[in-house]
């Protein structure tokens, strides 16, 4: 049965990518789907693409074509109106991709990416939403508060288009020489629950950076969010932070529960903050984990 697959594509995600949208397209319009092609043409615009599709019925399936931050744009737009939600890895580091099952063994492969997006399997994602400065927004990943979200606001746009995730290495650089000045984060959830921390990461799902394993706490399909918080500030404590990452135990190394039904806050002022790999700004934020799912269209699972 022929299905109707917009895919909103963010032309400014990865590099060298368009072949790859382009082809996956032509292989879903081989596999009997009427395809749209939508360029996006400025921040938040995936959003407001997705809602208007979904919301009138337009598309059987929206994909995002981009990395992280597209991604969660469309599913911003596409939240509660039961319409899946599919991707094509467009992006430098496609966490989400690799959670789903589109990158096979760590690559991208056009025609894995279409058998995926044909194969019509759904497994539901529980969101969480962000509130900050009377704005509220959608969360799929993760929530950074300190150290991740400095690295991100260092990053040179026109450096990470010419050299793709090698752009990071001088912004972590960066990051670890001003953590020693960053302001304590503090968060509290309920009414005598509060505490400090160096460095704040509240996952949804397993993974980080790539391929990297951030805790096991939690999963994409499970309603709830790992938080975790790491202790001390400066070069070295952030340094070990990275190492743990690398070696699977960061949620080892942190004071970390899982947020089920309450909300929290974290942050303050010239803390900066980033939702899914995207840079929001600074302050505090409160973080609620939806109840209602988002579905997503998946491959089979590791």
């Amino acid at each position: 049965m022929s299905e109707r697959v917009a895919i909103i594509r963010n032309r400014m995600a990865g590099r060298g990518k368009s072949a790859l949208i382009e082809n996956v397209a032509e292989k879903l319009r081989r596999g009997g789907q009427h395809v749209r092609l939508i360029d996006t043409e400025y921040p938040g615009h995936a959003c407001e693409i997705a809602n208007r599709i979904t919301a009138t019925g337009e598309a059987d399936v929206v994909v995002a074509a981009g990395g992280d931050g597209t991604i969660r744009e469309v599913a911003e737009g596409a939240f509660g109106h039961d319409v899946p939600v599919g991707l094509i890895p467009a992006g430098s580091a496609n966490v989400l991709a690799r959670e789903l099952g589109y990158m096979r063994g760590g690559g991208i492969s056009a025609r894995h990416v279409a058998n995926a997006l044909l194969s019509r399997d759904i497994m539901d994602l529980y969101p969480f939403e962000v509130r900050r400065e009377g704005r509220i927004q959608l969360g799929l990943c993760w929530l950074g508060v300190g150290f991740d979200a400095a690295v991100l606001h260092n990053v040179s746009p026109s450096l990470k288009a010419k050299i793709g995730r090698a752009s990071f290495v001088p912004a972590i650089l960066k990051a670890l020489l001003d953590d020693a000045e960053m302001s304590e984060i503090r968060w509290h959830m309920l009414k005598d629950t509060e505490g400090t921390c160096g460095w704040a990461v509240l996952a949804n799902i397993r993974r980080y950076a790539g391929p990297f394993t951030l805790t096991r706490k939690t999963d994409f399909d499970q309603p709830g969010l790992a938080c975790l918080m790491s202790v001390g500030r400066g070069a070295w404590a952030r340094s070990i932070d990275q190492l743990n990452i690398g070696l699977g135990r960061f949620d080892k190394r942190c004071s970390s529960w899982l947020l089920e039904k309450a909300s929290l806050t974290v942050g303050g002022d010239a803390i900066p903050v980033q939702v899914d790999g995207d840079f929001i700004g600074y302050g505090a934020v409160e973080v609620t984990p939806k109840k209602k799912p988002l579905p997503f269209r998946v491959f089979v699972r590791k």
